[in-house]
């Protein structure tokens, strides 16, 4: 057995320490730069501290979990969160979790399509994108599910069996309540699975072979029915749902963006670059042996023909939700390693080798910036600390970038007061349909127009005021300097860029 085989046991490790090494940076500070990632943690928070009466949750909160699909992560995180103790300890197991999972689910889909499992090195990388840095973790979870599942649906295929069937069924409908856009591109694919290889199956089989689908297809017709997503205005939503599509030429553009380019410097493109010079090397024409089952990769195919037609033709916002059409790059670039074909010798193993170096090299980066970013937070927690638990907060975030991660990384930060201590911090992602938390109507807070939460000098003192006992405020600017109508506010502490007012009694 030569080192360069695939089953050679260097191959093994080598995926143990990248998946590994992915995991590290998300432990090595105590805030990550993922800008929903306060949202996430405080809606666990509040399904795991439900029947706290120092938390308030029922006061101010009513479960929806029956008028939702963007559930199971929230479930698992508070299920998770009462044994590690925070709903933040929750959330970091749930993450590590899932980057062990990301090139683990592509290996198992690479055995079921009986390609080169040293391509699962690719996914790695891939969990370092904009949808984790943006906070889109339901979605980020859905990816190592989805690959699954689809390696489910060519098992199926491939040998029809009872058992394969149900997990089949499992997967689609917790793929359905972990992320709904993971779940538009699995049920074409692993329909076209199921009837169309090794050949398209006469019409008289298809119901048995689409045997899988039917548990999700009657949870999606009754979601169609009553979800706030499709009705928002049964839970009092009264923006329009407005559609809009981005231009190809401009999806195209945004490939990069769209996919590894997250923190400032180079430091990500490069890694982009890396695996495409891999992926290059990969393919390059070269006598190999024949295929023994060709169809497989032209299943691959038409799922990254699927894909791409998503990612291009997909609308880039409805409503409130928005760059849609963009997550579908990741499910592009998870499934393109499964086109490649490495050849024997080195010739394979060297560019196989430069993924794995990737990998690490992304890690590295990643560790770089956290750190970076944590130093940036400062003393936020010592700032918060100083709030009694169970009241309600609204932030004013002014600086809301950091000199690290590429996207707002401050914006939600006032999350961590509901996190960590109940009540009410806003703005929240209980003001969206899709959530399983819903304001109760004589609690809630004063309504705002949509995208208020990106102004921090909308706060209106007169209205606002009267609701909230705290103001959080990150930048150098005192919005208090100035008389106003309204409360009277007091500064309890600022340290740093950081400061919180308390409402004068």
């Amino acid at each position: 057995m030569h080192w360069t085989d695939e089953v050679h046991p260097l191959w093994t490790w080598l995926l143990r320490v990248c998946a590994a090494a992915t995991v590290v940076p998300l432990w090595c500070a105590a805030h990550l730069p993922f800008t929903d990632l306060p949202q996430h943690v405080a809606a666990i928070a509040t399904l795991r501290h439900w029947w706290d009466p120092s938390w308030k949750a029922q006061e101010y909160f009513t479960l929806a979990l029956g008028q939702t699909q963007y559930l199971l992560y929230y479930l698992v995180g508070a299920a998770l969160a009462f044994p590690l103790g925070t709903a933040e300890r929750a959330n970091l197991v749930l993450l590590s979790l899932t980057a062990i999972a990301f090139p683990y689910a592509l290996r198992s889909l690479l055995r079921a399509l009986h390609a080169d499992t040293r391509l699962a090195l690719f996914g790695c990388t891939l969990f370092w994108s904009q949808a984790l840095l943006i906070g889109f973790f339901n979605y980020v979870a859905a990816m190592p599910l989805l690959l699954w599942a689809l390696a489910l649906a060519v098992r199926l295929a491939d040998a029809p069996s009872r058992r394969t069937l149900w997990q089949l069924a499992a997967a689609a409908v917790a793929l359905f309540y972990l992320h709904l856009s993971a779940f538009v591109f699995l049920a074409p694919a692993a329909a076209v699975a199921s009837v169309g290889v090794p050949r398209l199956a006469p019409l008289r089989e298809w119901p048995r072979r689409l045997a899988w689908a039917a548990p999700v297809a009657v949870l999606s017709a009754l979601w169609l029915l009553g979800s706030p997503v499709v009705h928002p205005q049964v839970v009092g939503w009264r923006q329009p749902m407005a559609v809009a599509w981005e231009e190809p030429a401009t999806s195209l553009r945004n490939l990069t963006d769209a996919l590894l380019d997250i923190w400032r410097g180079s430091n990500d493109e490069l890694c982009l670059l890396f695996l495409i010079g891999a992926a290059a090397l990969l393919a390059w024409p070269q006598r190999r042996e024949p295929e023994e089952h060709p169809w497989r990769r032209g299943l691959v195919a038409v799922w990254i023909g699927w894909a791409a037609l998503l990612y291009l033709a997909f609308p880039i916002s409805i409503g409130w939700m928005w760059q849609l059409n963009e997550r579908y790059a990741l499910v592009f670039a998870l499934l393109l390693p499964a086109l490649l074909r490495p050849a024997r010798g080195l010739r394979g193993a060297l560019p196989l080798l430069l993924v794995a170096f990737t990998a690490l090299f992304a890690a590295g980066t990643a560790v770089a910036n956290v750190r970076g970013f944590e130093h940036e937070v400062g003393p936020f927690d010592e700032v918060l600390a100083h709030a009694q638990a169970g009241r309600r907060l609204i932030g004013m975030i002014f600086e809301q970038n950091s000199r690290y991660a590429k996207f707002s990384a401050f914006l939600h930060f006032h999350a961590y007061y509901r996190a960590r201590m109940g009540g009410v911090a806003s703005f929240s992602f209980a003001e969206l349909p899709q959530s399983p938390l819903r304001y109760r109507p004589e609690t809630a807070p004063p309504p705002h127009p949509a995208g208020w939460e990106w102004h921090a000098s909308s706060f209106r003192n007169e209205v606002d005021g009267l609701y909230y006992d705290y103001v959080l405020v990150h930048g150098l600017v005192d919005p208090f300097s100035r008389p106003q109508p309204g409360p009277q506010w007091h500064l309890l502490t600022r340290q740093g860029h950081w400061a919180l007012y308390a409402k004068a009694n």
